[in-house]
């Protein structure tokens, strides 16, 4: 056998929709399978594919070739557990069938990624892309859209914007409470978009895991902190909405609204406790499953709270300068207090790493 009509699956739905496993080779099993496929949901454009492969297998057959059919599925969780899934379902393949050349079908945009993947194993002939003619714009332009939210470039430049803006409209219209359902969906429209930009989806999702799944083992700390993290998060956009509410009343400007959004009484102090709860809580389950203390948590805390108190002055001072047109000496307290902290953070890290070097180094007799 030489040439192999592979026709790909990445998401599974053939698996996840009829129960039937890959790999399906031979041309009667990929009949049975795509009628099967066909019965369970009649627009499942997969369907498609497997009989666009047939037909592809029978035009070669006709002309005297050495050809096979195959169907090859990947997993629902499309990314790199699919992928390997399919590379070493491919290798199983290829070892059975003695395949040295391919013609790949596939139904869309997305599964033309898996083309290195094939190509470092056999040599492609042909590719075919096999898509209802009435949705094939609908998912190139989908495809499109899902993979360039993926670009960090376009993450910083544009998401990111669009996520605080959704995010604080519908936190207003909420607190406002005149457009409750208008603001829960813009909130749940930001909250989205950051996950995205700050590529929490693994955590999240292993967050869900840890909770809902009934083991005997002890749910991380780690997980917990994150949801505190979240509700602190939220707590400190509505008094930095606040906080912007009254810059607003007195004429704060632009300007004036956004540093009181950013300030001490706003956003900045919930969201640097936020942060340490979630560090320290990595840390706490570092130690308490490997029995290992990383050190540089005092120093995590200490810099926190240092940047927090600079970052406050700058605030406080930009807000005296350019909104109240007032220069209060007394915030440049809070720029030295943070370098004073720094200094003294590193002080105490030092110390204790020294402890700690010395009470592990093994004693000479």
């Amino acid at each position: 056998m030489s040439l192999l009509v592979i026709a790909i699956d990445r998401d599974n739905d053939l698996g996840r929709k009829t129960g039937i496993r890959s790999p399906v080779i031979g041309r009667e099993a990929n009949i049975r399978a795509s009628l099967e496929l066909g019965l369970s949901d009649p627009e499942e454009s997969d369907t498609n594919t497997m009989l666009a492969a047939i037909k592809t297998y029978d035009q070669l057959l006709e002309k005297g070739k050495k050809v096979e059919v195959v169907t090859i599925c990947g997993d629902v969780r499309v990314g790199t557990k699919s992928d390997m899934k399919i590379a070493n379902t491919l290798d199983q393949v290829i070892s059975k069938t003695g395949a040295t050349r391919a013609i790949l079908v596939s139904d869309g945009a997305e599964d033309r990624e898996l083309e290195p993947i094939i190509r470092s194993r056999l040599r492609i002939d042909s590719t075919r892309m096999v898509v209802v003619q009435q949705s094939r714009p609908i998912e190139d332009t989908l495809y499109t859209i899902v993979h360039k939210m993926e670009d960090p470039k376009i993450q910083r430049q544009f998401i990111l914007p669009m996520a605080l803006i959704a995010l604080a409209w519908g936190l207003a219209s909420l607190l406002g409470s005149s457009e409750i359902a208008s603001g829960a969906i813009w909130v749940i429209l930001g909250g989205y978009l950051l996950v995205k930009v700050a590529g929490w989806e693994e955590a999240i999702k292993k967050f869900y895991t840890d909770l809902l799944t009934v083991t005997s083992e002890r749910v991380p700390l780690y997980s917990y902190a994150w949801l505190i993290a979240a509700l602190m998060m939220i707590v400190g956009l509505t008094q930095g909405l606040d906080q912007m509410q009254e810059a607003a009343n007195s004429g704060g400007g632009i300007l004036g609204m956004v540093l009181a959004f950013l300030s001490l009484d706003g956003i900045l102090l919930l969201s640097l406790f936020a942060l340490v709860i979630i560090e320290v809580a990595r840390t706490t389950d570092t130690y308490l499953r490997d029995g290992v203390f990383n050190i540089n948590i005092v120093r995590f805390i200490f810099t926190v709270a240092s940047m927090g108190l600079i970052f406050a002055g700058i605030i406080e001072i930009v807000d005296d300068i350019f909104v109240k047109d007032n220069f209060n000496s007394e915030n440049v307290t809070y720029i030295l207090s943070g370098i004073i902290l720094q200094f003294v953070g590193l002080l105490v890290h030092d110390s204790i790493r020294g402890r700690v070097d010395e009470s592990s180094s093994p004693i000479e007799e």
